[in-house]
Order: structure tokens, then C-alpha cells, then sequence
């Protein structure tokens, strides 16, 4: 049984730390690590943003690590990622768990739906600020366009593609900005897909609000996300099949002054355990049922046999 943390709680998804600074990130939101392994493999700080999948993951690849040998402190909830990766950067941390599509967008680079593809470009985009990627973990966490089953039989719906001939008759619901986003309903998504719906309505973040609504018959077609939303019983997730959503694997980052192949072995066989459905049901204990991160982590660290 790992021993209790003091550590600053999480805040759930979405939530946004306005004007946090990285001298009161290092003054005031570092924790260590209790005993573990003993810290006979050297320290590490890992650090995490303000949403709920962040926080769990950072936990997670630190308990592993820790009962690994590794002496571990965490600097945690810091803001969003325009905070953390200069964090990283700096070395005030060491290891920061990301998304590699996400943040190959964030560097500037195009991404894209192959994952070998985002990841080379991820690690050319990372060599020059001397930090290195591990191998993406199975778990992603993107949009899904999702109908009921009903809806699915009744229009003869498969994939995304199938949506476009029957969109003008359709009622489609998701986040606000969905249609000024390219992998929602924007440019690069009608450029693909081409999606006429009858009404678009604004609804949540791929939560609550929109899964009422597709349960209920007020949308037939709803944006949430794969990782991290409830998905609703009777839903069907529509096959990408033009390659929207991009290859936003977990993956974590390591100071190049702290890498060693033993510490990338330890890390991928934790992440090797990291699969959607996994990660969903972590983040959704955080998220939804409020339990502490660090609770979470430990049961999935025990349960992998980590």
C-alpha cells in the first residue's frame, strides 16, 4: 500500500488556471513522493496540467516508477500546457505525460491520423529543446461522432462518411466552437466529410448536456470523446474513415539529461497497459466521481501489477 501524499488536488476537465506563473508553479505546487522504491535509480518531477487525464497519468507513470526504484516528486495541476512544456523545457520538471497530436499542433507541426507519422515528427520537433518522447501508449482520446443504434440502422450508418448524404436531415450537437474546429465541424472536417446538418446545436464538451441530448432524441448525431466522455449504452461510434481525428496518443516526455534506456523501458511498459478504455475509466473516476488521482493511479498500478 503506498503511503499517503500531500499533494494539491485536481480540478476537472476543462478547467482553466488563469495567470499561474512557473515561480509560483516551483514556490508553491511541488509534492514529494513517499518511500517507495527507495530512490536508488535517481529523482525524477513529474509534472502535470489542470485537467482530470493529466493528473491520473502523471500518477500513474509516478507510482510505477517509484516502485521501480526511482525517487519521485510531483508538481501538479500547474495550468495548461502553454505553462507545463516550458516547465519542461527549463528543467523545473522532468517528465510531463502529453498527447502527441496535440502537441505536435502546439509545436507549430501538422500532426496527422498516422500514428508512426505524428511520432517522428514529434521527436523531430523535440530534439532541439533537448527533450525526448517514449513510444505512444494504445490509448487515445479524440472526437467521435456517435448515433444511437436506432439512428444507425434506420440511415444505414457505419462511418462518418455514411453521415453525409443523410446529414441534411439530421440534428447534430457537441461543443460550442465545434464548427470553427477543424477535427468537429470546421474547414478541414467539411473538406472531408462535407456534413449539412438540418440544426447544429451548442451544447457541453463532450459531456453530460450531450449525451442527455442524444439519449433523448434531441440530436441524432453527438461529438464526445472517445477517452474521456460517458458514453451512453445504446451509442454507436462512427468509423473515422477518412482520417479526420489525429493520432493523439499518450505519450510522455522526458528531459534528454534525465533519459536512459532503463528509464524508457520502465515507461513503456506502463504505458504498454495504457489502453482507451483504461484511461477512460481513470479519468472518468477523477472527473465525474471526484476521487483523489493519486487513489486512482495506485489501484491501477496494483491492478497491472506494475
Amino acid at each position: 500500500m503506498i503511503k499517503a501524499r500531500v499533494r494539491f488536488p485536481g480540478r476537472t476537465l476543462g478547467a482553466m488556471l488563469i495567470g499561474l506563473t512557473l515561480v509560483v508553479a516551483s514556490a508553491g505546487l511541488s509534492s514529494a513522493s513517499p518511500a517507495g522504491g527507495g530512490g536508488s535509480k535517481g529523482s525524477l518531477t513529474i509534472g502535470s496540467t489542470n485537467v482530470a487525464g493529466d493528473q491520473v497519468l502523471g500518477q500513474v507513470y509516478g507510482q510505477a516508477l517509484e516502485k521501480d526504484g526511482y525517487n519521485i516528486s510531483y508538481k501538479e495541476n500547474l495550468g495548461t500546457r502553454e505553462v507545463v512544456f516550458p516547465a519542461l523545457e527549463s528543467g523545473e520538471i522532468d517528465v510531463f505525460p502529453d498527447y502527441q497530436d496535440t502537441l505536435a499542433a502546439f509545436l507549430q507541426g501538422t500532426g496527422g491520423s498516422d500514428v508512426n507519422q505524428v511520432k517522428s515528427e514529434l521527436d523531430g520537433l523535440l530534439a532541439s529543446r533537448g527533450i525526448v518522447a517514449t513510444k505512444p501508449a494504445p490509448a487515445v482520446d479524440v472526437n467521435g461522432f456517435y448515433v444511437t443504434k436506432k439512428t444507425a440502422k434506420k440511415f444505414k450508418l457505419k462511418n462518418v462518411s455514411d453521415l453525409t448524404a443523410q446529414a441534411s436531415k439530421l440534428t447534430f450537437g457537441g461543443p460550442p466552437e465545434c464548427e470553427e474546429r477543424d477535427r468537429c465541424l470546421g474547414p478541414k472536417s467539411q473538406q472531408l466529410y462535407g456534413l449539412q446538418f438540418k440544426e447544429v446545436k451548442k451544447l457541453d464538451v463532450g459531456g453530460p448536456v450531450t449525451v442527455k441530448a442524444l439519449e433523448d432524441g434531441d440530436i441524432q448525431v453527438g461529438i464526445l470523446f472517445t477517452g474521456s466522455s460517458v458514453i451512453p449504452k445504446d451509442a454507436v461510434l462512427l468509423k473515422d474513415d477518412k482520417r479526420l481525428q489525429g493520432a493523439d496518443n499518450v505519450v510522455v516526455l522526458v528531459k534528454q539529461d534525465k533519459n536512459t534506456p532503463e528509464l524508457d523501458a520502465a515507461l513503456d511498459k506502463v504505458s504498454a497497459k495504457i489502453t482507451t478504455a483504461r484511461y477512460r475509466k481513470m479519468v472518468l473516476a477523477v472527473q465525474n466521481d471526484k476521487e483523489d488521482p493519486a487513489d486512482v493511479a495506485e489501484e491501477f498500478v496494483k491492478s497491472q501489477k506494475l
